[in-house]
């Protein structure tokens, strides 16, 4: 029996023993760390890991989750040559069904992603699907996907291979020793007392699973995890399957809702539940670990007995076992791997419901970010900040369930956040006028932002497609209000601080590549980088007339942001950092008319002499103290008027008056994007991340290099002398019915894969299919073309931008 001794103290201590924290430790020894400890509660893999099936697909609507569960499947592949320890995999391939064409063009989406990846999934027709499946019943289908490099693993073996990896490299592993309490102390280090002493710990790593909230309330917070109960079922023995000699491929029908694989010469049949059961709403019993769930068999017995109309040979196989466990889910199905918000020190991994696939690579970068900072891969999607206070304990299980219900829904762009669960967790005061102009809202960070707003008399409702939808033809219009008359749009969810003090300029340089304003009113746009050079997030920065600086930045990122800055602030009080998101509302107005509209209600001359493009003022707007800048997003004349949120319904009720002359609309955020393609502007989170340097998204016009140090500048240096791989570089796409506008589309040159498309969708101004692409260089004046959707479009690099390039409507001064 191995006798394991705890130290008292250690680099990282990790709190949780499955497959994810495991994996953190071992990820750990991999880049050089041997003081690091893992403790678990109980025995490794108690908790959810042990009772996992086990599936290790590649698929999924996001590139990086994709490349995250890639990893973890290589990694698997080799685990046991290296430790010595059986893992049990099984790569038996997999297959998914399509029962409708839009089933296949999600296929044929995640498909070409694959091509990024170095997969090989291939979409296949029936007569293949019989050929890989011989007992299916295609009746009905249109087509599959096959990936050769899906399996199964057993998940206790895997996790105690990575254990044995962590134990030879010089990690601490310590069973059955509870935490009891955590308390950080003033240097940042943790005070960590469990059943079997206490520990010091200089970070730490909460991976407790469906106990990560007990670890969490001892630090003073709350995790955005439920957990809800999932059954499968174990059958006899099944004679086809006893005269094979290889095993079956997986199944997985998402139309359905049902996975099937072979275990043994039987089969697990897994479905996911329309009314899924949230488990421990009120707290994880204390003696929970090991057990199961009371089997509720008549909850899936319809999606059971169309399994078994399939494929028929189940129908006669009886059911040895029902496992029925509990899995933990986040609001938006992704688990939690990053820093947690307001803390120095403290990471967390967990809310994983795909957690065996996932815990390798999870494992993998999550250490990257203890040790290095952040990941290789820009990994947003699953940062925790992700969240902010809106996701309550009741949000996150109403969040979950649905969550669960859709676990196999279709990954169309914005479907998700127009679910409806839990909705209005943040509005904005003129979110009832914007509904009662047919605004379809979707719940962006918590916030309902108006999308695009439905012509009069026909449903708000958008109708998801990965082609162009319901919204085109309305997109359409509100892009042509703005570009001939003028428009309104609520951008209130900008991030937003105020930063004072002697030593703010300074501070503020510091971590910008770009020169900060020293004059009143004058505005900057700044890229902060990541020590490689990568874009970390984007701000605009306006110096206000009391001397201090007003920042406004991306609204999901706010958490994010905010942790950023106050762990770079000064320690001698030079420095004040003010979060005023909430008490700050913004308007756009833009279009030809703007001026006309907005000097209608203020006394200020808005002539180019007197209020020139890209500076702010503070002026009175209809009686309302307005912070006005001459900027926008979407390339026509206008104002940003950011205003106290109090007098928001006064402001947009006076520039909606005083439009009535000129044809004043709103518009929402589709059109938003749509113009801001036409100009070729960048948009954080979709086109500018940390996995792309400054230079390589075509930004060097922000980067002064001659300004004096900078975060990342060194990398910056290095990089230009080496030259530019890749360019950010706005594309046109040769399509008539359909956009790139789904993102990370593969880039040809013949069959070689040379970049990806970031973002796109239809210029409604100047009728061009476009995007925003990586592109290496070498290729840039080469033949290229896209894959959408399963077929190749011609595309032309253009060389400015396709709307007002020289941006004379921005500037206009009549």
């Amino acid at each position: 029996m191995r006798i394991e001794t705890m130290k008292s103290t250690t680099d990282v201590l990790i709190i949780g023993g499955g497959i994810a924290g495991v994996s953190t430790l071992y990820h750990l020894t991999k880049m050089g760390l041997k003081d690091v400890m893992l403790t678990e509660k109980l025995e490794l893999t108690s908790g959810s890991t042990w009772h996992a099936a086990g599936n290790l697909p590649h698929f999924s609507n996001s590139y990086n989750i994709m490349k995250l569960q890639q990893y973890s499947i290589d990694l698997y592949s080799r685990l046991q040559a290296e430790t010595g320890q059986q893992v049990d995999h099984h790569q038996t391939g997999a297959i998914r069904l399509a029962h409708t064409q839009e089933r296949m063009d999600e296929f044929q989406r995640v498909a070409a992603m694959s091509d990024m990846a170095g997969l090989d999934l291939e979409i296949v027709d029936n007569e293949r699907l019989q050929e890989l499946f011989p007992f299916l019943d295609t009746t009905g289908l249109v087509g599959g996907l096959w990936d050769p490099a899906d399996g199964h693993i057993d998940p206790t073996s895997v996790t105690n291979a990575m254990a044995a990896g962590a134990r030879a490299a010089g990690a601490t592993i310590v069973r059955n020793n509870p935490v009891k309490s955590i308390e950080q102390q003033a240097n940042g280090r943790w005070t960590v007392t469990t059943e079997k002493g206490v520990i010091d710990a200089g970070k730490i790593v909460n991976a407790a699973g469906f106990r990560c909230n007990e670890v969490a309330e001892m630090i003073g917070h709350r995790l955005p995890v439920c957990s809800m109960e999932h059954q499968f079922v174990v059958t006899d023995n099944v004679p086809e399957l006893e005269a094979r000699d290889t095993m079956l491929p997986m199944l997985r029908d998402p139309d359905v809702s049902y996975y099937l694989r072979q275990e043994g010469k039987g089969f697990i049949l897994g479905p996911y539940e329309k009314d899924g059961i949230p488990w421990a709403v009120d707290g994880v019993p204390t003696a929970f670990g090991q057990e199961l769930l009371q089997p509720s068999l008549d909850r899936i017995e319809d999606i059971m007995c169309t399994a078994m109309e399939q494929v028929g040979i189940v129908a006669n196989a009886g059911i040895k076992t029902t496992v029925n466990g509990p899995i933990t889910y986040t609001p938006d199905g992704h688990p939690l791997i990053g820093p947690v918000h307001g803390y120095d020190n403290y990471f967390v991994c967990t809310g994983f419901n795909f957690g065996i696939v996932q815990g390798g690579g999870a494992g993998h970068f999550m250490a990257q970010w203890i040790v290095d900072g952040h990941p290789e891969l820009d990994l947003f999607e699953l940062d925790p900040r992700r969240f902010g206070d809106y996701a309550t304990h009741e949000y996150t299980v109403a969040k979950g369930t649905e969550v669960y219900a859709n676990e196999y829904q279709l990954g169309f762009p914005n479907e998700y956040a127009m679910r409806p669960a839990k909705r209005g967790q943040k509005q904005t005061p003129i979110y009832q006028r914007q509904a009662e102009q047919n605004a379809v809202f979707g719940a962006y960070f918590g916030w309902e932002r108006a999308s695009w707003f439905a012509p009069e008399g026909s449903t708000a409702q958008e109708q998801h497609s990965f082609r162009r939808g319901n919204w085109f033809e309305p997109v359409a219009a509100e892009c042509q209000l703005v570009q001939q008359h003028v428009g309104v749009l609520d951008l209130s969810p900008f991030t937003k601080f105020e930063i004072a003090g002697a030593g703010a300029h300074a501070w503020i340089e510091s971590f910008s590549p770009n020169r900060i304003p020293t004059q009143t009113g004058n505005i900057a746009l700044a890229h902060p980088l990541t020590n490689d050079g990568g874009i970390a997030w984007e701000f605009s920065i306006t110096k206000l007339e009391n001397g201090s600086y007003y920042m406004m930045a991306p609204a999901a990122g706010e958490l994010l942001i905010e942790d950023w800055l106050r762990c770079r602030l000064p320690n001698d009080g030079s420095v004040t950092l003010n979060n005023i998101t909430r008490d700050y509302g913004t308007l756009v107005l833009a279009g030809p008319d703007a001026r006309k509209v907005l000097q209608q209600l203020t006394e200020t001359d808005l002539s180019n002499a007197a209020f020139p493009w890209f500076t702010g003022q503070e002026i009175q707007v209809a009686g309302v103290p307005t912070r006005a800048l001459r900027m926008n997003f979407v390339g026509e004349l206008g104002w940003e008027l950011h205003h106290p949120i109090e007098h928001q319904v006064a402001l947009y009720d006076a520039l909606m008056e005083a439009g009535k002359a000129f044809n004043i609309g709103n518009f929402g955020l589709r059109a938003m994007d749509s113009m801001r393609l036409e100009k070729g502007y960048a948009m954080w989170g979709h086109d500018l991340n940390t996995e792309f340097s400054i230079l390589e998204s075509n930004l060097s016009f922000f980067v002064k290099m001659g300004k004096g140090e900078f975060e990342g500048r060194a990398a910056l240096s290095i990089e230009k002398e080496a030259g530019i791989k890749q360019k950010m570089t706005l594309i046109e796409v040769h399509a008539t019915d359909l956009d790139a506008a789904n993102g990370m589309e593969p880039i040809y040159h013949n069959d070689q894969v040379v970049g990806q498309v970031s973002s796109g969708g239809y210029g409604h101004r100047c009728q061009k299919s476009l995007a925003l692409a990586y592109i290496q260089s070498d290729y840039l004046t080469s033949s290229l073309t896209v894959k959408i959707l399963g077929d190749h479009y011609p595309v032309t690099c253009l060389s400015k931008a396709p709307y007002d390039a020289d941006s004379q409507r921005l500037k206009a001064d009549d």
